[in-house]
């Protein structure tokens, strides 16, 4: 917990960096910069630590507990008010420092002055938003009633005591809060004019009108409010400062209520969790602390008065999903619904949406990553958003909404939703294309882990839903072979289109154990463009990780097929997928490229004529190059240097192995060159063995696509490891 002081600066010179902060002549850089150390020991010669020769006020939870002491042997109260009132938190305020100021109360030599006791209790009051555990002050309720009887820090008390009057007097039993109310009365008869007992008074009478009798809860009444507003503000801009440059992701796996000073305002849109009116039978999610606490008291949670909290705590939304209950689900989407019909102004032509609609709607999003279910509310919504939306405003935030659609059916969903998002996100630009095959592989990802979580995929719905399915993935495909074939292919747009083919390989992974699940095979014509248009290695190894899923997915749902399922595959359906398994294989390890005799081989679907003249050049070529051999391991754009480089790793092996190398081969390798090699006093490698080697060393190096497509694809290969380069050769 930072204590923010100038180094170096005495009390005296502070006041005037404040006013500077506060008229806004010093930036929030420049205050966190120059204020990030302080000696206390440098303000004045009379203020000391009494446990310590100095207080070092630093980025630490030590400097507000050791506060206290430094204020017990300080003379210096003007010096004591700058300490106190230069603590600006840049996290939030963890219960240890309340229990230390807690501590430092009351009469006594090693207690602070009453007017620094004063002081420090107003610093609770101001920083209170930004408790880590705000129930603290409940907890120590008493000892803070009990501190009434002194004068000087009666108001701040009062202050604090009635900020919790409501849930101590739900959580005290009532004699317990009947005796208190009733030493109100006695405190108040003592000191008559006394606002804020008054006003405290006031509270207790609500709740016990038979204790509290008389004119004293009727005399005039201190108004509790923020004893410095300026003070607030500037430490909302420090958290806020602070929040933006550390990683708050400890704040969304904690187990407790989650209060952020840094994004509370006095108009915040989604209420932060209270819970009030609660029993002495249940358990509010404020007084949960840590994982085990929660799962102890999980049966006697009681829900928070604000459902729609869930939105952004972390706690309550695990509490949801663990305790599912329909009112809950209803009170949260009528909340939505109410705050939604209110946003009209994206009705407007050529109109944004408000800033208060963007953070619901993020907010929102952020849920649904958790129960992925989407509200009817925000389904109503978005269908009369999107034939106003340019399409560009918010698109992230909007499609990853749509991404969450429930599975019906196709037509009725395309009509109603897919076209408007396509007719809003397209303009011929590759990115409006590429945002949208984005969309459509959250899509495919969301509505697989809808048909895997089904209990029974025997439902008379589950054929709707699985043509459902394949009709998406049939669009989503063909947005996929539109964008390579209508645009220039970058490698982020190759990437994007990967992206889709790898989803979906993971969905149709599931078929050999899910009936819900069934194999779609990519379009050939897409795949032929992945291989020639982007000849990049990372393009070549992730679309053979691809298919090499898609080939051990088929062999294991035809074996066996899932349970319940009648499904078959047509014949020309699965010999078509293996036609281009056969054409990548003749690529790159067979050697035989656009051939179209081998059973199923596509040619890579070129007519006959294509690849005549493409030969005829490159026999013209000084040294001549064979046709079939171009896009081999040895050959490959992509592939030939590294295949070089395994080669001399090779080399290198045979070298430190104390094998006697007397010539190294240059490259390309190839058949003939390794029998010449070996006549030559090089390495002794076979052909078979040296292509095995290179899928290994590309493997051994996170390349590893292509060796998984030619082991699951040639039977030579099969149940070969493809790890561990090197052990192939002979001296």
């Amino acid at each position: 917990m930072p204590a923010i002081l100038p180094a170096g600066m005495s009390a005296a010179g502070f006041q005037p960096l404040v006013e500077l902060i506060q008229a806004e002549q010093v930036s929030v850089e420049e205050f966190e910069q120059s204020l990030h150390e302080f000696d206390v020991g440098k303000l004045s010669s009379n203020v000391r630590v009494s446990t310590a020769p100095s207080l070092t006020v630093r980025n630490s939870i030590e400097s507000v507990e050791r506060v206290p002491d430094a204020a017990a042997g300080a003379s210096d109260q003007f010096d004591m008010h700058a300490i106190i009132k230069a603590l600006y938190p840049s996290t939030n305020v963890t219960s240890a420092h309340v229990l230390a100021i807690a501590n430092s109360l009351g009469q006594g030599k090693q207690k602070p002055s009453p007017a620094t006791q004063n002081l420090l209790l107003r610093w609770i009051i101001m920083v209170h938003e930004a408790l880590d555990e705000p129930t603290i002050l409940t907890k120590l309720y008493n000892v803070f009633f009990n501190r009434l009887d002194m004068i000087s820090i009666r108001c701040p008390v009062s202050f604090i005591v009635d900020n919790n009057k409501q849930k101590a007097c739900e959580a005290l039993s009532h004699p317990n809060a009947a005796h208190l109310a009733s030493d109100s009365l006695e405190l108040s008869s003592n000191f008559v004019s006394e606002p804020a007992l008054t006003g405290l008074l006031k509270v207790y009478k609500e709740y016990y009108p038979d204790v509290i009798v008389g004119q004293s809860a009727d005399a005039k009444s201190a108004r509790f409010e923020h004893p410095d507003q300026e003070w607030r503000d500037r430490l909302r801009i420090i958290q806020n400062t602070n929040a933006r440059a550390t990683d708050t992701f400890a704040n969304t796996t904690s187990f407790k209520v989650v209060r952020r000073a840094t994004k509370r305002t006095q108009t915040a849109i989604v209420p932060e969790v209270h819970t009030f009116f609660s029993d002495e039978s249940s358990t509010t999610l404020e007084d949960i602390n840590g994982v085990e606490d929660f799962i102890e008291k999980l049966d006697t949670i009681g829900l928070p008065n604000q459902l729609v909290s869930v939105l952004e705590d972390p706690l309550l939304r695990h509490y949801v999903m663990l305790k599912p209950n329909y009112t809950t689900h209803r009170r949260i989407d009528d909340w939505l619904s109410m705050f939604l019909d209110t946003q009209t102004s994206f009705k407007q032509p050529n109109s944004d949406m408000s800033s208060d609609l963007t953070e619901v709607l993020k907010k929102v999003l952020n849920y649904l990553h958790y129960t992925r279910h989407m509200p009817k509310s925000v389904l109503s919504f978005l269908l009369a958003f999107l034939p106003q939306w340019d399409g560009k405003g918010n698109r992230d935030t909007i499609l990853s909404l749509l991404a969450y659609l429930p599975i019906d059916s196709f037509e009725e969903l395309q009509q109603s939703i897919l076209m408007k998002i396509e007719f809003a996100v397209l303009d011929n630009t590759v990115e409006s294309a590429a945002a949208l095959l984005e969309y459509y592989t959250s899509v495919v990802r969301h509505w697989t882990i809808i048909l895997l979580s089904l209990p029974d995929p025997h439902t008379p719905d589950m054929e709707q839903m699985i043509q459902s399915f394949a009709a998406l993935v049939d669009r989503s495909s063909l947005l996929s072979l539109s964008l390579l074939a209508s645009f220039t292919p970058t490698q982020s747009t190759i990437s994007t289109v990967l992206c889709y083919h790898e989803t979906l390989a993971h969905t149709i992974s599931h078929a050999a154990t899910h009936a819900q699940i069934r194999i779609i095979t990519p379009y050939a014509e897409t795949v032929y463009l992945l291989i020639f248009l982007n000849p990049a290695l990372s393009t070549l190894s992730r679309l053979c990780s691809v298919l090499a899923t898609y080939k051990r997915t088929f062999e294991a749902a035809m074996s066996k097929p899932p349970s319940g399922s009648t499904y078959e595959y047509p014949r020309g359906h699965v010999n078509r997928f293996n036609g281009f398994l056969m054409d990548i294989c003749n690529l790159l390890w067979r050697s035989r490229a656009f051939n179209t005799s081998d059973t199923n081989a596509l040619g890579c679907l070129l007519s006959a004529q294509i690849p005549l003249p493409i030969a005829a050049y490159l026999d013209m070529l000084t040294p001549p190059y064979a046709l079939q051999t171009v896009f081999s391991l040895s050959h490959n754009s992509s592939l030939s240097a590294l295949s070089t480089a395994a080669f001399r790793d090779l080399e290198e092996n045979a070298t430190m192995n104390a094998r006697v190398v007397r010539t190294r081969h240059i490259g390309p390798v190839t058949q003939r060159s390794l029998e010449a090699l070996a006549m030559d006093g090089g390495v002794k490698i076979s052909w078979p063995d040296y292509r095995l080697e290179v899928l290994r060393w590309l493997s051994d190096r996170g390349v590893g696509g292509i060796g998984d497509l030619m082991s699951c694809t040639m039977k030579q290969l099969m149940g070969i490891k493809m790890t561990g380069a090197g052990s192939k050769l002979t001296s």
